[in-house]
């Protein structure tokens, strides 16, 4: 399975309810901030499945 942000949900760090707790939350720093949107880095994302269960949005799945 790969964690996929759903781009048109999210709409942005400025957008999210949590001032982009997916970043914040990821242990390993899978998730980083470009240019206001989160973008997760699928090289180092364990899939834990940690950011799916916070967005606040619900905006970041397992596929």
């Amino acid at each position: 399975m790969v964690v996929t942000m759903d781009t048109t949900i999210c709409g942005g760090v400025d957008a999210c309810p949590e001032g982009g707790l997916c970043i914040d939350i990821c242990a390993l720093n899978a998730i980083d901030n470009v240019n206001g949107q989160p973008i997760i880095n699928h090289e180092i994302c364990p899939e834990c499945g940690l950011c799916v269960l916070n967005c606040p949005k619900q905006a970041i799945s397992k596929t």
